[in-house]
């Protein structure tokens, strides 16, 4: 991801992957203090006062990246780049419009890859705190410890947990020979899919998908569900034997993905449609990003094929289930994790590696992810932070990120902008599918 800062061929392939969470809080920011308390929290973290630079590869052959710190007078004078206050923001058109641009907007190769926003005014009264950050400082799960790091936590309040969408304190429960059969699909997949499946055509192009996946496009279009009570989500949940929190939510997000092919391309339920679920690696309470000796991500991924073709919300629920529980037994991750530290050590041009990171990004249709924010309320500069969304961009037709914060949940949807310039059609069909399942 970093080579896009220096090499203009990566660039050219690879526009970048950026995170863009949004921190809403009801009274207006002051930018010097956003400043001051930004370059307290964020300085301690090697990666966010570290510059990118190219250097030879092994041997000589290629280039790579590494981070270079920079000192702390360059990072003060550098304060208000980073950290600016955008003004005529008002309406969710014109933020719509501001991250499309910052999509587009490439890095100052002197500088760290992180901006951030502080925005007044808006439309409904209340300020927003939005950050930019490239993936290749750290992965959703990194940067979410960012997060914490930089919001003040109540004392005494119970501790902030995150999950991928594969991920669950309840384990599959099965029998003895059930869970036999479980583990060797898991074994399975881990053998057929990063390698024979690779060999097999990704997703045909849709609605929402690139027809040439080398050929992204360079703006972005957003949209979030309102929020919604997690009690709704474990009432559903409750109904169903063996089902987690996450299973219901990776079956709403199918059953929107059903109800928008059924609106808008009725011929693509009779395809494959899929999404990359990013996985960490870490294990429990690592914390890698505080790590000065640790630059990058720690991640790897597994694909969900949504089952579009059933109507059945409980047909679905089923057949997304199933894959789950098999994804969670399965060493597939482990696996991708090992080629993908083998293909990005070689000595390749990033030119190169950067065309097949598009191909992979090419093969499905969606990015999935599942943010576990703080289940109490926090503050940020002594003020409460009234909502959290969180989007990542990257060069796939379409993200939809589930988000917790305060025991409420959300779906921040990022869409191509010239695919689908109004997510808000996916938004209706969240409420739709919510409903449905409801019954």
């Amino acid at each position: 991801f970093a080579s896009v800062v220096y090499d203009q061929k990566a660039k050219d392939q690879l526009i970048g992957v950026y995170i863009i969470p949004f921190i809403y809080f009801k009274n207006a920011l002051d930018v010097e203090n956003v400043r001051r308390t930004l370059f307290q929290k964020l300085m301690p973290i090697a990666r966010f006062r570290s510059r990118v630079e190219s250097i030879a590869g092994p041997f000589g052959i290629g280039r790579r990246s590494v981070y270079v710190e920079l000192d702390p007078q360059t990072m003060k004078a550098s304060l208000e780049e980073l950290v600016t206050a955008p003004a005529g923001l008002r309406t969710e058109r014109d933020l719509d419009q501001f991250v499309s641009d910052l999509y587009s907007q490439g890095w100052d190769p002197r500088l760290p890859l992180w901006r951030a926003y502080a925005i007044n005014n808006l439309e409904d009264g209340r300020s927003l705190l939005m950050l930019k950050i490239d993936h290749a400082m750290a992965d959703g799960v990194g940067l979410l410890e960012v997060l914490y790091h930089i919001i003040d936590v109540v004392p005494d309040a119970p501790a902030m947990g995150r999950m991928g969408p594969t991920k669950s304190k309840i384990a599959p429960s099965h029998g003895c020979w059930d869970g036999c059969v479980l583990h060797l699909k898991g074994w399975w997949r881990a053998i057929f899919r990063p390698f024979l499946g690779e060999l097999l055509p990704g997703d045909p192009p849709n609605r929402l998908k690139f027809k040439n996946a080398r050929i992204a496009g360079t703006t972005k279009a957003v949209a979030s569900t309102k929020s919604i009570d997690l009690e709704e989500i474990k009432a559903i949940k409750s109904r169903i034997h063996g089902a987690t929190v996450n299973d219901v939510l990776m079956t709403l997000l199918s059953l929107t993905l059903r109800n928008y092919f059924m609106k808008y391309e009725p011929s693509t339920l009779k395809q494959s449609v899929s999404a990359t679920i990013p996985i960490s690696m870490r294990r429990e309470g690592e914390e890698d990003i505080f790590n000065p000796l640790f630059f990058g991500n720690n991640f790897s991924q597994a694909q969900l094929n949504f089952p579009l073709e059933i109507e059945d919300p409980m047909d679905v629920f089923r057949h997304v289930k199933s894959q789950i529980d098999v994804i969670k037994v399965s060493p597939e991750p482990r696996v991708r994790l090992a080629l993908i530290h083998c293909f990005t050590s070689c000595a390749a041009p990033q030119s190169l590696l950067a065309a097949a990171l598009m191909d992979q990004f090419g093969r499905v249709t969606a990015t999935l992810s599942n943010v576990i924010g703080p289940m109490q309320e926090v503050k940020f500069m002594g003020q409460a932070v009234d909502d959290l969304s969180f989007y990542c961009m990257c060069p796939v037709g379409l993200y939809l990120g589930v988000v917790h914060y305060q025991g409420r949940i959300k779906v921040g949807i990022c869409s191509d902008g010239q695919l689908e310039p109004e997510p808000k059609r996916l938004v209706d069909c969240w409420d739709e599918a919510l409903r449905s399942f409801k019954e």
